[in-house]
């Protein structure tokens, strides 16, 4: 390693060999270098990619992020047709897919009773609007109280 050379790794796969090195510039700042070289017919090709220490924590992030959506194009979840995270919602309605108990039901009918709105409700019981009119339905408090 040179004076400028901090730190280098390697991986050599197949035709390709990939470094990365940590150097420091002429007026002492720091830098990753990641390099590519593959060998070819004609002999070999080298590509470089130099990152700046004030790119890095940037750079880093969106690699993560390109690395996460390349392994859901590269191997998609079986998601059984759901388009949601339940953890997504639930950090916005805590109750959202338990099961509802006797109790919850008991006192919905009561608030409902007492003409409590229906996101009034989703606000008490940690669940979206939609689970609200669906419980509503389900156990027939319209028709029941005529509301």
């Amino acid at each position: 390693m040179s004076d400028n050379e901090i730190y280098s790794d390697k991986i050599t796969k197949g035709s390709r060999t990939y470094f990365f090195d940590i150097k420091k510039s002429e007026k002492g700042d720091l830098y990753l270098k990641i390099s590519e070289s593959k060998r070819t017919e004609s002999g070999f090709e080298h590509h470089r990619l130099k990152v700046f220490d004030e790119d890095l924590k940037d750079f880093v992030e969106a690699l993560k992020k390109s690395l996460t959506k390349f392994k859901e194009l590269k191997e998609p979840r079986q998601t059984n047709g759901k388009t949601y995270s339940v953890e997504k919602i639930r950090e916005t309605h805590q109750q959202a897919y338990l099961p509802w108990t006797t109790e919850d039901d008991n006192k919905l009918e009561l608030l409902f009773c007492e003409g409590k709105k229906v996101k009034e409700l989703a606000e008490i019981f940690g669940r979206n609007v939609g689970a609200i009119n669906s419980r509503i339905k389900k156990l027939e408090l319209k028709d029941k109280y005529g509301k």
